[in-house]
């Protein structure tokens, strides 16, 4: 009696001991799977151009975003053309990119779940060589300066990517009554970056147009070219923020998901008072100018 007793009651501890694992493993793996849901809900993806993530203004700004709402913002940059694209894939939440015209067509291609807002500027400047063989330092505007250039057949580098940049160039050169291309050989297209245009205009001792930003932070290594023309009416570059449709009519029957409500988050931050600070402070450190400007509300 005594050794059925015995059996028993190792029989009742080995099963007490096993639904305690289970208890104990269930709740572990609970808490594993909503912390990667939430980690995913407090992601945000930024599409946005080259010249505002390059020149370090981003990584500046964000982290105090960050630490104030606990989201992550996630950032791919790229000229504005292909930013766009990445909107219109589904993999970007919102955009920051310098392009009028594509934005408006973003937007009007039923894309977009904000208006264009647009919120700060700064300036595109015209580098070349200091010899300065077209005479652009005294044109009166950028028009004027490309129509000089064109004539004196002087090495021209273009980034040629469908970017803002280079939109913003193709509407100068239209301007300017002038459409180069292939067939003209002082006229390069790289078709690439911001920082890959402006190390072949230093290679060629050519002209470029480019935001002031990027040539600061590169400046060290362009010894060939420097700046002719800065702050020029017709090179005002503004920058924008677009909301993207999480329900946009491209989206339906696919599994595309927008954080809409961490977007709305960070358009309205970047809009803030204190993002406005922290936007017009920059640069005056590591470049000793303040290298963008706030849109007055």
């Amino acid at each position: 009696m005594t050794k059925k007793f015995t059996a028993l009651l190792l029989c009742l501890v080995l099963a007490l001991s096993l639904a305690a694992c289970s208890d104990n493993k269930a709740p572990a793996q609970e808490t594993a799977e909503d912390s990667t849901v939430q980690a995913e809900k407090g992601i945000i993806r930024l599409a946005t151009t080259t010249s505002v993530n390059d020149s370090g203004l981003l990584d500046s700004i964000l982290p105090v975003f960050e630490s104030e709402t606990g989201y992550e913002v996630q950032v791919a940059s790229a000229g504005t053309g292909i930013a766009i694209g990445y909107a219109k894939g589904g993999e970007a939440d919102l955009l920051l990119v310098h392009s009028k015209d594509q934005e408006e067509a973003f937007i009007a291609e039923g894309f977009a779940s904000t208006e264009r807002l647009s919120f700060m500027y700064n300036y595109f400047i015209l580098c070349g060589p200091s010899d300065d063989p077209a005479g652009i330092a005294g044109a009166a505007n950028a028009a004027e300066a490309f129509k000089a250039i064109a004539a004196a057949k002087a090495p021209f580098v273009s980034r040629g990517d469908n970017s803002g940049t280079h939109n913003k160039e193709n509407k100068l050169w239209e301007a300017a009554g002038l459409t180069p291309g292939e067939a003209d050989e002082w006229y390069v297209s790289v078709g690439s970056g911001m920082g890959d245009t402006l190390n072949k205009a230093n290679e060629l001792s050519a002209y470029v147009l480019t935001d002031k930003a990027t040539y600061l932070s590169m400046k060290d290594s362009l010894l060939n070219i420097g700046i002719l023309m800065a702050e020029s009416d017709d090179m005002k570059n503004t920058y924008s923020l677009i909301g993207v449709k999480g329900d946009a009519e491209a989206f339906v029957g696919t599994d595309v998901v927008i954080n809409t409500e961490g977007a709305n988050a960070l358009i309205d931050w970047m809009q803030s008072d204190e993002a406005a600070q922290l936007i017009s402070d920059y640069g005056k450190s590591p470049y000793g100018e303040q290298l963008f400007y706030n849109i007055e509300k």
